[in-house]
């Protein structure tokens, strides 16, 4: 009978020796699949852009001799001599009753000059979100089977102790 005793009590040892060192791990979360996220940016941009455009010195003139006949004055033909210049053109005289006009015409020329530039650039950005595993905390039912579970390697221990002793006097 004391032999069954012994066996019955390292086999409750056995067993509750199993059952605390089973592993209290907690679960990794479940990773999700990489994500990747594209942001596409349009950037416009324009410039204005302007200038001045030189012409060169021009010139016309006209020369005549005005002669007094009768006491009237009138232009000496003879004596005219004109001069058109590359964009003004001669000048025309006239002589009517004692007043004298001079007409001189120039073609239209533009100066200034503005243009635009339009400039288009555009930029992707790509983003890749990588998942890593984060430990889900222990729930308090498993805390307190860790917490038991020190609590009865510690009974163990001191079984053990005590036994070893007890064997150790009788030996």
């Amino acid at each position: 009978m004391k032999q069954l005793k012994s066996t019955l009590t390292y086999w409750f040892l056995f067993v509750l020796l199993a059952t605390v060192l089973v592993n209290c791990k907690s679960p990794s979360a479940v990773l999700p699949t990489t994500r990747t996220d594209s942001t596409t940016t349009k950037v416009i941009s324009i410039k204005l852009h302007d200038t001045v455009f030189e012409t060169q010195i021009d010139s016309s003139y006209y020369k005549a001799y005005v002669e007094c006949i009768n006491g009237k004055p009138i232009i000496n033909q003879n004596s005219l001599e004109t001069h058109q210049g590359t964009h003004v053109k001669a000048p025309k005289v006239n002589l009517t009753n004692g007043q004298l006009d001079v007409d001189c015409q120039v073609e239209a020329q533009k100066l200034f000059a503005q243009w635009k530039e339009e400039y288009t650039a555009t930029h992707k950005q790509i983003i890749q979100k990588i998942p890593y595993p984060v430990q889900v905390p222990l729930s308090w039912c498993k805390l307190t089977l860790i917490k038991l579970g020190k609590v009865f390697l510690l009974l163990l221990a001191l079984v053990l102790i005590v036994g070893g002793l007890r064997l150790a006097k009788f030996i």
